[in-house]
Formats: C-alpha cells, structure tokens, sequence
C-alpha cells in the first residue's frame, strides 16, 4: 500500500502531509519536475519516498522510523534533496540505485541501522554540507558510483567508516570533518581507484587499498 502515488505525473507539489503506516509513504513512478516538501513520513514498512523520475525537489521532510528513508531508482536524475531530516530509519538514510546528476545538501541523517548515504551504480552526484551521524557507516559508494563529489559534510560517530569506497573511482572527497567513527575515518578499498581524497579534517586515519588514489593534506 501507497500512502501517496503518483505515476506519470509532473508539475505536482506534495506539502504538509503526516503520511505514515504504509508500505511506502510517497511513491512517484516514473514522474519528474515534482515537489515533496514540508511532510512528516514515518512508519512505512519499505520507503519513506521512493522515486523514479528526474528533476524533482525533496525539502523540509522529516522521514523517520521507515526502512529506507528516500530512496532514487532507475535513472533518476537531476533531483534535489535538501533540508530533510532522515532519521531512526532501520536501513539506509538516503539511497540512490543507478542515478547522476543528483545533489544531497543540507541534509541531517543520523541514527540509521545501515549506512547514512548510499550509492550504488549512481555517478556525477553532489553530496554537499550535510551532517551523518550516528549510522552504521557513514557515506558508502559502491559498484562504479563514479565521479562524485563529497564535500563540506560532517560525518561523526557513525559506527564503522566514516567514507567508504567500495570498486568506485574519479570521485572527489575534500573539505569533510570526519571524527570519531569507531574505525577508519575515510577507506578507499581495492578497486577504488583514481579518486582525489584532500583537505579533509581528522583523515589522519586513511586506509588506502586502491591504485592511482591521491591523499594528501589531510589533517
């Protein structure tokens, strides 16, 4: 069951909903150029927002007590998820399948069973000025999620890595405050390569597996 559905539509604005006790809160499928703003989601069996589409705004949502907070599949790109707040979910804060082009700013994503922000097979994304916190893992990029930047977040107190690359290359990874994760704060795994990790704050703890990798003034 569907809190709210919407499929091949666009222009539609979603605000001030308390949309809870689904199986997804907010489904669009496949619908773009939409706004998701100002609602309480929580308590949905899967999703809090699951999109397929591009060129959507989600922003000012609190998403909390859901499996996945927001999760982006199938090509969605060009999207912006901003100002939420993503929390006590049991899996992933924020999660994104196969999808570019898209900017997470601003963001507060804590106390979530798995990793704060995911991607996986999902290139050319901003992650930008948000704080993770208190996840499992802190950011994890997976399976060629390519050519990301990451910068200006705060990611602290999550359980193991704070960055984690994972088989993913060419990505950016400057100006982060990475503290206090009970293991390393930033690792780059074998296969992770050709990545610039720079001018980061407490990425004094770097594992560096990978080929071609560039570490350097981090602090």
């Amino acid at each position: 069951s569907y809190g709210i559905m919407l499929t091949s539509s666009s222009n539609n604005t979603i605000t001030g909903n308390t949309i809870q006790n689904n199986s997804v809160g907010i489904y669009l499928s496949p619908s773009s150029n939409n706004t998701i703003t100002g609602n309480t989601i929580q308590n949905n069996g899967d999703e809090g927002i699951r999109l397929s589409g591009s060129n959507s705004t989600i922003t000012g949502n609190t998403i909390q007590n859901n499996d996945y907070g927001i999760s982006l599949y199938s090509s969605s790109n060009n999207n912006t998820i901003t100002g939420n707040t993503v929390q006590n979910n049991s899996s992933y804060g924020i999660y994104l399948d196969s999808s570019s082009n898209n900017t997470i700013t601003g963001n507060s994503i804590q106390n979530n069973g798995s990793n704060g922000i995911r991607l996986s097979s999902s290139s050319s994304n901003t992650i930008t000025g948000n704080t993770v916190q208190n996840n499992n893992y802190g950011i994890y990029l997976r399976m060629s999620s390519n050519n990301n930047t990451i910068t200006g977040n705060t990611v602290q107190n999550n359980d193991n890595q704070g960055i984690y690359l994972y088989s993913s290359s060419n990505n950016t990874i400057t100006g982060n405050i990475s503290v206090s994760s009970s293991n390393t704060n930033i690792y780059i795994d074998a296969g992770a390569n050709y990545n610039l990790i720079c001018s980061n704050q407490h990425g004094n703890s770097i594992t560096n597996e990978g080929t071609g990798n560039k570490v350097y003034n981090n602090k």
